[in-house]
């Protein structure tokens, strides 16, 4: 980098000095939080896997009163959450770099590491809930969201997850969605509620759900993703298919995490400096598929 001449060409080289402050990077939405957007009830202690049991059910009929009990024995399931997921990150910090600059480099490299950690573990995690195998799908995949509809279609979703039984609380949307939003009609424009959500930017809950914007809705789920949609045929991701929300309970959705580590280590040998290391060994697991519903548009 070229040093600046005070007037240029002619007057007097000037001294350089960098800032101590630092330019933050971009980053994903953490949206993944205990009690709100998953259930952490499974976390039982030390295992490689945990094993569930879901009772059976069955159905009970009218019987004349007086008549006998009629016994059954209905099998139960097991549901497994295997802890299969590892995310390592270790950023390395050379003595020199960090005898050498005005910020500090050790805390700002485990705050990276951190992050980034962080980001691979919500993307699996949001793969995991929105690829399931068997998670239901909307009825209107041939029809893009807009400001217009977006309200009655997420009603409609709601009322089909309602209509199997299940009691959804949580809406995971793409950042376009997450506009349409902000936009519909079905939100009052006057009065203070109306007022909030036009000068923060913030939906917070609709139809019962509490709305959870994140940028990778779309983007995570990789080209040629098979998800088997419990009650239509299977999907194959395409890259002009657009995922534009999920809808589920959050007691459906289980995180279970063994190693949660965080550390900053003086190497001894191989080079003079530090190492900032994150690890997170984890598992995901939607326990029943028929509490998930993901609505996108079929570019078919």
């Amino acid at each position: 980098m070229a040093n600046l001449l005070y007037p240029a060409s002619t007057g007097h080289y000037v001294d350089d000095k960098y800032s101590p402050l630092l330019e933050p990077n971009l980053w994903y939405n953490n949206i993944f939080q205990p009690g709100v957007t998953f259930t952490d009830k499974y976390q039982l202690g030390a295992a490689g896997q945990i094993f569930v049991h879901k009772p059976g059910t069955g159905t009970v009929s009218p019987t004349v009163p007086g008549a006998d009990f009629s016994d059954s024995v209905v099998q139960d399931s097991l549901i497994t959450i295997s802890l299969n997921k590892q995310f390592n990150r270790s950023r390395k910090i050379y003595g020199a770099t960090l005898a050498s600059v005005a910020y500090s480099a050790a805390a700002s490299e485990m705050e990276t590491a951190i992050r980034e950690v962080q980001q691979g573990w919500t993307k699996a995690a949001y793969q995991a809930l929105a690829a399931d195998t068997s998670v239901q799908v909307s009825d209107t995949t041939d029809t893009a969201a807009t400001a217009s509809t977006v309200y009655d279609l997420i009603v409609a979703d709601r009322q089909k997850l309602v209509e199997e039984g299940a009691s959804p609380n949580t809406l995971i949307v793409s950042p376009s969605v997450y506009g349409l939003l902000l936009k519909s009609d079905e939100f009052q424009r006057t009065g203070q509620i109306g007022d909030q959500v036009v000068a923060d930017g913030r939906v917070g809950r609709i139809a019962g759900l509490t709305v959870v914007e994140y940028q990778g809705v779309d983007s995570d789920i990789a080209d040629d993703t098979t998800i088997s949609g419990g009650d239509s045929s299977d999907i194959t991701w395409a890259t002009a298919d657009e995922m534009e929300w999920v809808m589920y309970d959050s007691d459906a959705f289980s995180i279970v995490t063994s190693v949660e580590a965080t550390r900053l280590v003086q190497e001894p040998t191989r080079f003079v400096g530090t190492l900032a290391q994150v690890q997170i060994v984890s598992g995901f697991k939607v326990t029943n598929s028929d509490r998930v519903l993901i609505k996108y548009t079929d570019a078919a």
